[in-house]
């Protein structure tokens, strides 16, 4: 049975884990959790940027530059564009039909979650936040996950669905302390909302490994919208 090296295994915990640091952090300056759990896309904007500044580190211990991540393959880029809207169409549907279902079936109501989620904050937080967060997020996430995490394991174990499987399941798993609120309702909830996405996009990217920028960009669209949604409580 292979063993994942030390180095990898604490990049593949570090985002669940500075998620919960840095809202503790935010919780401490407010003196209340409660208020700490709306400021979650501070805490992942922070995150953030702790993940790139570890992609490099981790990645020059290799020998790597950090931008090598997401090498693009030129001679195929055409095929590579057709296959990345293909798959983009694909994604709309397990983007939207996980959350609604879940909310459904936890809480009988599809707004509880958003509701939970999204409150006021400050409004120069927030336009600080339309910019930070989806650019640090594109370069970040899936760059951890899919970019360092998968191809390491890929080399130490034996069969695929292993290197695979595993960055897949703490992709989503993350959620569950972006923000963590003390329910075990949203706390199953935030496990298993992106988990089919985060499958379609790890199954994706370990077959064409040239689909990450994409991706990653995708990402950083989205995410765009979601802060936007803060907007809409300032």
């Amino acid at each position: 049975m292979s063993i994942i090296p030390p180095r990898v295994f604490l990049i593949l915990v570090s985002r669940l884990v500075l998620f919960m640091v840095f809202q503790a952090l935010i919780a401490l300056l407010a003196n209340s959790w409660e208020a700490s759990e709306k400021y979650w896309l501070l805490t992942a904007t922070l995150t953030n940027i702790v993940s790139i500044a570890l992609l490099f580190i981790v990645l020059k211990h290799d020998g790597r530059k950090y931008f090598s991540i997401f090498s693009v393959n030129r001679a195929g880029i055409k095929k590579d564009l057709f296959i990345f809207i293909g798959l983009t169409l694909v994604s709309v549907p397990i983007v939207l039909i996980p959350g609604y279902f879940l909310s459904i079936i936890i809480w009988d109501n599809p707004n509880v979650p958003a509701e939970m989620m999204f409150g006021p904050i400050e409004r120069w937080l927030v336009y600080f936040l339309l910019i930070a967060f989806p650019v640090t997020i594109t370069f970040a996430e899936l760059a951890t996950y899919f970019g360092y995490i998968m191809p390491k394991l890929k080399e130490q174990f034996k069969t695929k669905w292993a290197a695979i499987f595993l960055p897949v399941i703490f992709l989503a798993i993350q959620h569950c302390t972006l923000p963590f609120i003390p329910d075990l309702n949203f706390i199953i909830y935030r496990a298993l909302v992106f988990l089919p996405f985060a499958t379609l996009i790890g199954v994706s990217i370990y077959y064409k490994p040239s689909l990450l920028l994409y991706f990653a960009i995708l990402h950083g669209i989205m995410d765009f919208g979601t802060v936007l949604m803060f907007m809409m409580e300032v």
